[in-house]
């Protein structure tokens, strides 16, 4: 069973495009898949562009447990409408999407240590789930720097690390950032045993027929599954 969390260094580096490009192409391949987006706010349709992607027919309140209005992270936002996340919520929505299915691929919310509740973060909510992750990151200038702040995060929670995603997206103002001719290569050096594939740019990133193209052409459907598990991870070794 595909037990996939995606997640990303930061919010608004291309999560959603990359969970529902990946969701599609598993289902193109015959894998019948559930999704989740545990945790919504900000008013988004993540969880339902996720939904459309996997063709799942059960419950949308399975996908997408709790949605709050405030664009803040997921303790705050609850906090805001002074409401909790309840955990054993969570844990049972997972478990009936789980069931009887290929895998389920769920969708994080920012980064790892992003706030669930006060105790607990996306890191420890993949943790307990036993999932294994894809990290997404902005292919630019600091990219090195937030993947290996989200490597070891993972580590930390001792989750196993798919691969990484550097997502291409236009730079500021039209601007060339030079970091993007060297970012792959420096991050293979800096993070030995972790496939990185480059997921570039499509026309129009709502378009799921475009997002499956694009899983296909970067490779990023060959580290789910055994292939990714099959890979012996290696502790962070800094650049000789």
């Amino acid at each position: 069973m595909i037990r996939l969390g995606i997640t990303g260094t930061d919010t608004s580096v291309g999560k959603t495009v990359v969970a529902a490009g990946l969701t599609g192409w598993l289902k193109a391949h015959g894998l019948d898949l559930a999704v989740m987006k545990p945790i919504e706010s900000g008013g988004g349709q993540d969880a339902e562009f996720l939904h459309r992607a996997s063709g799942f027919s059960g419950s949308f309140g399975d996908v997408c447990p709790f949605r709050f209005d405030e664009p803040l992270s997921p303790f705050a936002a609850a906090s805001a409408q002074g409401s909790t996340i309840n955990l054993d919520q969570l844990d049972a929505a997972f478990a009936r999407l789980s069931q009887d299915r290929a895998g389920v691929i769920v969708e994080g919310a920012g980064g790892l240590l992003v706030p669930i509740t006060q105790t607990v973060s996306y890191a420890q909510l993949f943790a307990r789930w036993k999932l294994e992750i894809i990290i997404v990151a902005n292919d630019r200038l600091g990219v090195i720097n937030h993947v290996l702040l989200t490597v070891m995060a993972a580590r930390e929670q001792r989750l196993e690390i798919a691969g990484i995603v550097l997502n291409s997206v236009p730079a500021a103002n039209g601007t060339t950032d030079p970091s993007t001719q060297s970012n792959l290569e420096r991050l293979q050096q800096l993070v030995p045993g972790v496939p990185i594939v480059r997921f570039s740019q499509v026309a129009d990133p709502e378009d799921l027929s475009l997002l499956i193209q694009e899983v296909e052409k970067s490779g990023l459907g060959l580290l789910v599954g055994s292939g990714g598990r099959s890979r012996q991870r290696q502790s962070f070794a800094p650049e000789s």
